[in-house]
């Protein structure tokens, strides 16, 4: 089952992949995809360039999925990566989203629903702006180049040496580690906001009731 919807900011496309997959996670994303992409883009000052797509599947289409995305991007080939899952989705149980590189310097993003659906949907916001901070890294001068470099080693195309291998997973590392800074950042700031706005509410009620006496 598919269902593919665009929204105009930033080339999003969101889409269901799969069957049985929650149509509530789905709508969640949908209506918290363009605010995540926005506060993203806010916080590092400067729009993605690439196209962004959004897929909703479960946690048994995840690995194929992706695999599929990083090879094309790669130039590898069908008969070669069609058996093969990247260390990117070595627990997909465990896995909110994957953000990835894909045809024609796109970026694909794919969420597992099951693994939402068991948090009752509170992890759509924040797994959605840290999936966006992975965007703004793969639309940096070099960004895919990792990724392309460790799926390529891992399935077999350009193996590389055990130095070169470190090194990469040592970039992956940063990057986590920028990605879940910059998302704490973000959501303290929304939930500051948020408290902000009600306290001024508050404020308000009692104005407004003294104006009507």
């Amino acid at each position: 089952m598919r269902l593919q919807r665009k929204t105009s900011q930033d080339q999003l496309t969101i889409r269901r992949s799969g069957l049985f997959v929650s149509k509530k996670i789905t709508a969640d994303i949908e209506a918290a995809a363009p605010i995540a992409q926005r506060l993203v883009r806010e916080h590092f000052g400067r729009r993605p360039l690439a196209s962004v797509e959004l897929v909703v599947t479960k946690t048994n289409r995840l690995s194929g999925m992706v695999a599929q995305s990083v090879a094309v991007a790669a130039g590898i080939k069908y008969e070669v990566w069609r058996d093969k899952a990247l260390s990117l989705t070595e627990r997909p149980g465990d896995i909110y989203a994957v953000t990835v590189i894909g045809p024609k310097n796109s970026v694909r993003i794919f969420l597992n629903a099951e693994r939402l659906r068991r948090r009752k949907g509170q992890e759509v916001g924040p797994t959605l702006v840290y999936a966006m901070v992975e965007v703004d890294q793969l639309c940096r001068r070099g960004g895919p180049d990792a990724q392309i470099a460790l799926a390529r080693h891992e399935m077999g195309t350009h193996v590389l040496s055990k130095p070169a291998v470190r090194k990469l997973h040592k970039q992956f590392h940063a990057a986590e580690a920028e990605a879940e800074k910059a998302t704490q950042q973000i959501m303290g700031r929304v939930v500051r906001n948020h408290r902000r706005e009600e306290a001024e509410a508050q404020r308000q009620v009692p104005a407004a009731a003294a104006g009507r006496s």
